[in-house]
């Protein structure tokens, strides 16, 4: 699979210049191919694993992001519960290593904010 990047560039001509009528917008986009020159790395099948499981957890947490800024409550609520299972899949890959990483993975935990979970409650 071959990705690219997409950098667009707005320009603006100056309305006062002789040629320009009113200072017409144009905007120019280019493709950059993505090329990397190092080899495809061939992992064990554990750290295939846990980085598929960090993969996922990295997805699920940007799908919350998007959820919360659509203010989509019930997408928000459906991820909030999947997470945790996210969570636990990828400390049981990452225990399975040998030797294990050098950086912590830290706590994954995540909590409702107040203003997101205020839905959950019947107004009296």
């Amino acid at each position: 699979m071959l990705t690219s990047s997409i950098n667009c560039i707005e320009e603006r001509t100056d309305p006062r210049a002789a040629d320009a009528s009113g200072g017409a917008l144009t905007i120019r986009c280019y493709v950059y191919p993505l090329v990397t020159t190092s080899p495809r790395l061939l992992w064990k099948p554990d750290r295939k694993l846990a980085f598929e499981a960090m993969t996922l957890l990295t997805r699920l947490d940007r799908e919350l992001r998007e959820a919360r800024a659509d203010w989509n409550q019930d997408r928000f609520r459906r991820l909030m519960r999947l997470r945790p299972r996210v969570a636990a899949r990828l400390r049981r890959r990452r225990e399975t290593l040998n030797p294990l990483p050098l950086i912590p993975l830290g706590t994954l935990r995540r909590r409702y904010h107040a203003n997101l979970a205020g839905h959950l409650y019947k107004l009296k």
